[in-house]
């Protein structure tokens, strides 16, 4: 939209502003300026200015010229003209009569009897084609001048078209607040006069509000200077037509149009805008805020005790300040955003994190190290094993997901399914998540826990010499895995055999998930309770046939009671002791037991009495003879036990006296 420079400083002095400050404030501001033209001609310059859908309102050059004197804090040279209403016809509407009135709906019926000439000035079409209005008569002409520079005018009509249309709210929307029964009064006057003179006479309207959709608005912008823009049309009518004015009729009606008011909380500012520059951080204060909203009309009041500002919106910036965040911009818009800091200022300041999240995290690390793929599954699914109490969830979205989960392993199983599925051999992968059970009928509640679970499945994983084939991980390379993962993560918990009966005892673990002589407990030893499991996945679960003979290790632990056992590596736990310097003596020894006997319990029936002279005892082979079948519920353990004195050299009598104990002992272990 294209404004005149010379129109502008009509109502305000931007003469001492240099144009280019102008038209740098004016951008920053949010008024972008396309294009400036000179007119030598004139003496004038050209505006051409991007209004934003948010600021219709800028449609003038009064409007224009407010705006830069809220930029610029500079003072109108116009100064609104205090309309006098009280000597026309009074009406009173009774659906506002208990209401507290705001403002004056008026109304001026002007009889122009007769236009001299009918020629326009050329400074006045140089207006109307700056702005692409097409040049019509002389009163059209100055109508539309009119609206250029105060954003309101007035409408044209005569006596003839009313009586033909006889519709005259209809027809004129600037009259749509008063009904037919009133304007008829204000038209009565002018029956009044000769015949042969209605005819000739042009009816001029000027009024104030609009009545759309049944609610009141001020017709224009700026209605405070009504009787500015009355007075300079009357001014250029008579001077330009020359034309005389006749008595005019006028009417008013108090109306109530509501304030819109804004609560606007000085935190918010501060948050919004950020630090201001200087040698210091700190914000705008409330005199400066208060000073801009001021400047902005607003009319603010500063509550201290909420630390709050209230604010009461002019009607013409209703469309656009209805929120709070809308009041901050305009604040930000005259202060100017380039004294605030562009950029957050970083802190040096770490946030305190928890024991748990940083073992998580060191958790989740070492698992990656060791090769393992994070994966993350959906809470809800349908449950494998139907002894749980299983969670139902109530309206399911499909038959697929009717249930919380118990564990994490069967989202695993299916993340191994779809793996295998696309032709990927090796699936390691872990998942920390949510799990939820309850033990018995009675408790409504259900209890949900954290869980570490883990699967894999590597044919590929070792080979015992360069030239030979790759061989599918084992039991105890997936043991060692985990006691490799337990050590770096500084956790206490042991591996220890699964005890195996038909009673069951542990809920809070898959056990059904594995096979039952191929299941490891992992221990707390401080509370001796069960925190974990790990095994060998029993193949039944799986779904496609083609791979029920692959060997697929899983294991699931409570990640909270796995935290519990980590202990804090700030201080050694370490014990020293003199080395001896006596030199030792092995023995290789292989007992024959029955199958399920732990080593551990080998070990400790040998070190039983002999603790002193027996510094270390190794598993060194292990057999067993399938095709007898008396043999199969055997085998046979070979182990290498060193001998050494930390006082002396051992000698035969010392040697033969350790052997006779030693057999004795393992006669013991061969009759259990």
């Amino acid at each position: 939209m294209k404004f005149s420079w010379q129109l502008i400083n009509n109502f305000t002095d931007l003469d001492r502003i240099d144009f280019n400050q102008f038209k740098e404030n004016l951008t920053l501001s949010g008024l972008e300026i396309e294009k400036v033209e000179s007119i030598e001609k004139y003496k004038d310059k050209i505006i051409d200015l991007s209004i934003t859908a948010n600021r219709e309102e800028i449609s003038s050059s009064l409007s224009l010229a407010v705006e830069a004197s809220n930029i610029f804090n500079t003072v109108l040279k116009v100064i609104p003209i205090q309309l006098n209403y009280k000597k026309s016809v009074k009406y009173n509407d009774n659906a506002l009569r208990n209401k507290k009135y705001t403002h004056i709906a008026y109304i001026r019926v002007i009889t122009l009897k007769e236009i001299v000439t009918d020629k326009t000035p050329k400074w006045l079409l140089n207006q109307l084609e700056i702005n692409q209005i097409d040049q019509k008569d002389v009163l059209n002409n100055i109508k539309e001048y009119i609206k250029i520079k105060w954003g309101q005018s007035f409408d044209i009509t005569n006596y003839n078209k009313i009586q033909q249309e006889k519709k005259i709210i209809q027809d004129f929307t600037s009259i749509k607040l008063f009904n037919s029964k009133k304007i008829n009064l204000i038209i009565k006057s002018i029956k009044d006069t000769n015949k042969s003179e209605v005819n000739k006479l042009n009816l001029l309207i000027f009024t104030t509000v609009n009545k759309i959709e049944n609610q009141n608005f001020i017709n224009y912008e700026f209605s405070e200077f009504y009787e500015n823009m009355f007075i300079d049309s009357m001014k250029l009518i008579t001077t330009i037509i020359g034309g005389t004015i006749a008595k005019y009729n006028h009417a008013h009606q108090k109306i109530f149009i509501k304030n819109s008011k804004i609560q606007i909380k000085k935190q918010n500012i501060n948050k919004s805008l950020g630090y201001i520059q200087g040698k210091q951080l700190k914000f705008i204060n409330t005199q400066n805020i208060t000073s801009i909203l001021q400047q902005l009309k607003l009319y603010p009041k500063y509550q201290k005790r909420d630390r709050s500002f209230e604010i009461t919106v002019p009607s013409y910036r209703k469309h656009d300040l209805k929120r709070e965040i809308d009041i901050i911009e305009e604040i930000g818009r005259i202060y100017q955003f380039k004294h605030f800091f562009n950029k957050i200022k970083k802190s040096s300041k770490q946030g305190w994190k928890s024991k748990t999240y940083i073992k998580v995290k060191q958790i989740k690390n070492t698992l990656r190290q060791l090769g393992l793929h994070e994966v993350i599954n959906c809470c809800i699914h349908n449950n494998i094993n139907n002894n749980f109490i299983n969670p139902k969830i109530y309206n399911p979205i499909t038959n697929t997901q009717q249930e919380l989960r118990t564990n994490i392993l069967e989202n695993l199983i299916n993340n191994y399914e779809n793996n295998i599925k696309y032709s990927k051999n090796n699936v390691e992968i872990f998942e920390i998540g949510k799990i939820f059970q309850k033990y018995n009928k009675d408790n409504k509640n259900y209890i949900e826990k954290r869980h570490l679970s883990g699967l894999i499945h590597n044919k590929q994983y070792t080979r015992s010499n360069w030239n030979s084939e790759n061989k599918n991980i084992t039991i105890f390379h997936f043991k060692n895995i985990i006691e490799i993962f337990l050590e770096i993560i500084s956790s206490r918990a042991i591996l220890q055999e699964k005890r195996i009966n038909n009673k069951r005892e542990n809920f809070n673990y898959p056990e059904y998930l594995l096979k039952k002589n191929k299941q490891i407990s992992i221990y707390d030893p401080q509370t001796k309770t069960i925190i974990g499991i790990i095994g060998e996945l029993n193949n039944k679960f799986i779904k496609k046939s083609n791979y029920k003979n692959d060997k697929i290790y899983v294991f699931e632990i409570n990640l909270n009671k796995l935290i519990e056992t980590t202990k804090s590596i700030n201080h050694l736990e370490y014990t020293s002791q003199k080395y001896s310097n006596y030199p030792s003596v092995t023995r290789d020894i292989s007992i024959k037991l029955k199958k399920y006997i732990e080593i551990k319990k080998i070990k400790e029936t040998i070190l039983e009495g002999n603790k002193e002279l027996i510094e270390s005892i190794d598993v060194f082979n292990e057999y067993s003879n399938n095709d007898n079948i008396d043999y199969n519920k055997m085998r046979c353990v070979g182990l290498r036990i060193t001998y050494r004195s930390k006082s002396k050299t051992l000698n035969n009598k010392d040697i033969r006296s350790i052997d006779i104990n030693l057999e004795h002992k393992l006669q013991e272990l061969q009759k259990t």
